[in-house]
């Protein structure tokens, strides 16, 4: 099911669920661990963190939209500057690194429970340049704090997320994929059953892969292989999803 047919108190419920693992994860590291690399290229757990804080103030920026009807970009510096204040903000002590993305969390959380029905409704855009309503901020959320938990590694994988969230992710993560340049040409089939999945890959034959949602979502997001079968042909390289 698409993110925006899903009640907003099911967003909600696994935007609380999320953030407070993470809290609970955050409570836990030590400064070497906030100094120590991630997975992703160049960028140490405190970039992570710092990018979790920046994020919920770009999407805090959004509810602000919405609830009235200033536009408010969620980047205002643009994507250079964004990167600057991550690089910046992952040089500072530990402490403070963990108490922004605790505030970052609790100031989105405020900026959402303010929201009327009304403001639900309103369109905002995303730093990609999508027009969305309000209603889908906390879904932008809940895919960054629970995909993110995997990169603090910390021990959190996909099956310990919230029941039929995998089920949302993968169609959205795969809508996204499809549409980068060098996506080639897919058919995933999730396992036991489930709704294939296809991009068309101008033309190319398609590679079938078969495996759970959960090792399939792991996959096009660029977290590992998962068990993962494909009809005769290896995995294909992918580029970057988001």
């Amino acid at each position: 099911m698409k993110p925006e047919a899903l009640p907003r108190t099911q967003l909600l419920s696994w935007l609380t669920q999320g953030t407070d693992l993470l809290r609970i994860h955050l409570a836990k590291l030590t400064d070497e661990r906030i100094t120590a690399p991630t997975v992703l290229d160049g960028w140490t757990v405190g970039h992570l963190l710092t990018h979790l804080a920046r994020n919920a103030d770009a999407l805090s920026n959004l509810a602000h939209w919405a609830a009235t009807g200033i536009e408010t970009p969620m980047y205002p510096g643009g994507p250079d500057q964004r990167l600057a204040d991550i690089e910046t903000g992952a040089a500072r002590p530990p402490t403070q690194i963990i108490d922004d993305v605790l505030a970052g969390a609790d100031r989105l959380q405020s900026r959402l429970d303010a929201l009327t029905p009304e403001a639900w409704t309103v369109q905002v855009r995303t730093a990609q340049g999508r027009t969305v309503t309000a209603a889908l901020i906390p879904w932008l959320r809940v895919r960054e704090v629970w995909l993110h938990l995997i990169d603090l590694g910390v021990g959190v994988t996909v099956d310990d997320f919230p029941d039929n969230l995998v089920d949302a992710l993968l169609p959205d993560a795969f809508a996204t994929l499809a549409t980068r340049p060098g996506c080639p040409a897919l058919v995933l089939r999730p396992q036991p059953h489930g709704t294939p999945l296809t991009s068309d890959g101008r033309g190319q034959r398609a590679i079938e892969v078969y495996g759970r949602p959960a090792d399939l979502l792991v996959w096009i997001t660029g977290r590992g292989y998962g068990q993962l079968l494909t009809d005769n042909c290896s995995l294909p390289d992918l580029p970057a999803w988001l």
